[in-house]
């Protein structure tokens, strides 16, 4: 009898302690409702109906992205340019609370609690300098905010304001200054010697880069420097008392500020995973609401030409092709500007002194072969490089209804002029850190009829925005990056930082074996198959070797989605990292083909398809064994001849490919961002 009375007191008494413990730990959530209201959202903006789904899908509108970067919402969006929002918080008499929400691109980042956390796309009030705001003693909170770029505020994306200026005599002003110093003169005619270019062309490039160095200066927030991401976003709202609002950090009341040993710290890891999460007298709620922003990027506004990026002194753009061009309506609304490739001097084509139908029926591999025996001799042949063109907005044009952009590489039918091989492009001028980016693409075929390579490199791919400090991807925390090598890399310059960044799908004719001892190739595999064509997918990650386990020079293979792929680094300081897979030339007579780059944080996946809900995996990487980008970037959408030597092993070469007798047609309708 004793002991059971003595047993059933300590279960009492063991019960009450829990209850006491749990009950100190346990916290009230005196936010009782949290709803953010997107119901005045235009109807031409909303991919699927308000209020009929927690997740709301709508469009950015790049209407003035160009120069304020994007704004969600803008003011064409909602009738005061915002986001309203209503929580409804228990309070007490005569005790103050406090209020500050957080919102959060939860598609493209890294989990709370992760090191590279505060890289997340975050923000609050665009004043930062706002930190909590004071609860109505109602209890009911009603407020506004937006989503914007650089929403830290950040000082490195400040610059002077953007807005049009004619340079044209701005550059001619500054090669004048330069010429009237020595020193820098002197050092412009070592970089023609080391670049292979005149004299000419050397000051012209170099006034070009100094002017838009010049831009970067200034204390403007030029917020497009850092834009909001597309996907999904969730929001935040915390309510803290007024002693723990005195505990809460400096740098979560205003995130404007950053930690002096660990950098800005994200609200949402503190007040979900971190210290705010036990720290009493502070409760928070995720809305059910979520926001999911997609972009489209077009032809409707034409397409800009920037001087700036033009490598040759003659300017002059192409009459009659008003929706291309260099003026001031074309620079605030274009979505796309013409691209201008860097032609390498290091190589050489060594062409034959034909001009023939090579897209058509006529050019067949036995013409191939027998040109190729008839002018084995080189000197037989034309010395040259890939040209661009000389006449900007004449080979990239725009259709009336601004349906698509034309990619033209130009014939040589009536060329009055030597022949020659001129490559295309476009890339975006609205910048992205990460994003599925989709690009509905009608290519030029890669093989005619009889199956010979048109010469041609046709690539969608992704670039870093700018030069500046402002986008600079994260450090290299080993050994560095690779800044360029033209050897086997073992006297590769390294560098602990670096702007350059470039995402590729390359689509060529060559053999899907890499060769050289990195893939055997079966016995009975015909690279000259007819119908096949291959695509390179390719991350430059400059040789960072900072994954644990890092993928250096030589083959490895991988395995994702139960498909194993072979990838190649050419020696241990190759600045990328690079898949092949076979596809059919019979995308190409489609009317358009889809080609998708997802870029995560920590993971990049490439896509192909007849339609957006029929893609299919063409590459895979991970952080695990190449360092993933993390800057700002552009899309781009090229047309190419390049060098042979990049894509062995050969299988027929560029050198041996005639001129092309009339033009060769591309189109891109759109890329979607999301």
């Amino acid at each position: 009898m004793y002991s059971k009375r003595k047993q059933r007191s300590g279960i009492y008494i063991f019960s009450l302690l829990i209850a006491i413990v749990f009950g100190a730990c346990t916290k009230e959530n005196v936010i009782k409702e949290f709803k953010i209201d997107f119901s005045q959202i235009q109807e031409k903006y909303l991919l699927n109906k308000a209020n009929t789904t927690d997740t709301i899908a709508m469009l950015m509108d790049l209407e003035e992205a160009i120069e304020k970067g994007i704004i969600i919402p803008s003011p064409n969006q909602t009738d005061d340019g915002l986001f309203h929002f209503k929580a409804s918080v228990n309070t007490q008499k005569d005790k103050k609370l406090f209020y500050k929400i957080y919102y959060q691109n939860e598609t493209y980042k890294f989990e709370e609690d992760n090191k590279f956390d505060n890289e997340n796309f975050y923000g609050s009030w665009e004043e930062t300098n706002i930190e909590f705001k004071e609860v109505p003693q109602n209890g009911v909170i009603e407020d506004a905010f937006r989503i914007v770029g650089n929403p830290r505020n950040e000082k490195q994306y400040f610059g002077s304001e953007a807005k049009y200026v004619d340079e044209k005599e701005n550059i001619q002003k500054t090669i004048q200054t330069i010429k009237g110093d020595q020193k820098w003169y002197n050092l412009i005619k070592e970089k023609a010697l080391q670049k292979k270019i005149s004299i000419e062309e050397a000051l012209y490039q170099d006034a070009c880069w100094i002017i838009n160095y010049n831009l970067q200066n200034g204390d403007n927030n030029n917020r497009f420097k850092r834009n909001p991401r597309t996907g999904v976003y969730s929001f935040l709202l915390v309510v803290a008392d007024k002693d723990a609002l005195n505990q809460i950090p400096k740098e979560i009341k205003n995130i404007s500020l950053s930690d002096s040993i660990n950098g800005f710290i994200n609200p949402y890891t503190y007040f979900l995973k971190g210290k705010g999460k036990a720290l009493k007298g502070v409760s928070t709620l995720l809305s059910n609401q979520k926001l999911q922003l997609k972009a489209i990027l077009n032809g409707q506004g034409g397409v800009f030409v920037d001087v700036l990026s033009y490598p040759n002194q003659d300017f002059k753009i192409y009459p009659n092709n008003s929706k291309v061009g260099d003026n001031d309506t074309l620079y605030y609304r274009a979505h796309f500007e013409q691209y201008f490739h860097n032609i390498s001097k290091d190589y050489y084509l060594w062409n034959i002194p034909i001009v023939d139908d090579i897209i058509g029926d006529s050019y067949s591999a036995d013409k191939y072969n027998q040109n190729k025996k008839k002018f084995a001799d080189s000197t037989k042949r034309v010395k040259d490089h890939p040209f661009i063109s000389d006449y900007p907005a004449k080979t990239v044009r725009v259709n009336n209804a601004g349906k698509y952009i034309s990619l033209i590489n130009p014939g040589n039918s009536q060329r009055e002029t030597a022949p020659r091989k001129e490559s295309v492009g476009i890339k975006s001028r609205i910048g992205f850190t990460y994003g599925k980016f989709r690009g509905k693409i009608k290519f030029p075929e890669q093989l005619n009829k009889e199956g010979v390579w048109s010469g041609l490199t046709n690539a969608f791919w992704l670039i870093y925005q700018s030069e500046q400090a402002w986008n600079q991807r994260r450090d290299c925390s080993k050994t560095g990056y690779v800044k360029y090598a033209m050897d086997d890399g073992t006297q590769a310059e390294r560098t602990p930082n670096s702007n350059y960044s470039e995402i590729d799908i390359e689509i060529i004719k060559t053999s899907k074996y890499w060769g050289g001892g990195y893939q055997k190739q079966p016995k009975n595999y015909n690279p000259y198959d007819k119908d096949e064509c291959i695509l390179a997918c390719t991350n430059w990650d400059l040789a960072c070797p900072s994954p644990k386990n890092f993928y250096d020079g030589g083959g490895h293979t991988y395995k994702y989605l139960s498909k194993e792929y072979t990838y190649v680094r050419w020696y241990d300081a190759y600045r990328a990292l690079t898949s092949r897979e076979a596809i059919s030339n019979k995308i190409f007579h489609k009317d358009y083909y889809y080609y998708e780059i997802e870029w995560k944080p920590q993971e990049i996946i490439w896509r192909i398809g007849e339609s957006p809900d029929k893609m299919y995996v063409v590459g895979y990487m991970n952080d695990e064994f190449t360092v993933i980008p993390n800057n700002q970037m552009l899309s781009v959408i090229t047309q190419e001849y390049h060098y042979t030597e990049f894509w062995p092993p050969v299988i027929y070469d560029q050198n041996f490919l005639p001129y092309p007798k009339t033009d060769v047609e591309g189109r891109v309708y759109e890329v979607v961002v999301e």
